[in-house]
C-alpha cells in the first residue's frame, strides 16, 4: 500500500466533489486505511511547486500522477477516478 497526495484549491468545485467521493468510498471500506495527504496549494505552494500538474484536484500515488481533474467533469467521472486512485494505492 502506498500513500496518496491530493493537491486541492480553496473554493474549487472539482476538489469539493473529489473530497465527497473520497468520503463515500472510504466509509467502512478497505480504502479507509490508506494514508492521504490533502495539500492545499494556496497554503503550501512550496510543496505544490515540486509536482507537475495544472488542474486541481490532482492525485499522486507515491510519486506517480494517477489522476488530474479537467474542467467540466461531472461527479460520477470524478468518483470513478478517485476510486481508481484508491485501488492503485491499495494494490501498490
Amino acid at each position: 500500500m502506498k500513500d496518496i497526495k491530493v493537491f486541492v484549491l480553496t473554493g474549487c468545485p472539482y476538489c469539493r466533489k473529489a473530497k465527497q467521493a473520497y468520503d463515500e468510498l472510504t466509509d467502512g471500506s478497505a480504502y479507509k486505511d490508506i494514508h492521504v495527504d490533502w495539500i492545499n496549494e494556496d497554503e503550501h505552494p512550496e510543496i505544490a511547486g515540486r509536482y507537475d500538474y495544472y488542474y486541481c484536484p490532482t492525485m499522486y500515488v507515491g510519486q506517480e500522477k494517477v489522476y488530474e481533474a479537467h474542467p467540466g467533469q461531472e461527479y460520477d467521472e470524478i468518483k470513478e477516478n478517485v476510486e481508481r486512485v484508491l485501488r492503485t494505492a491499495l494494490n501498490a
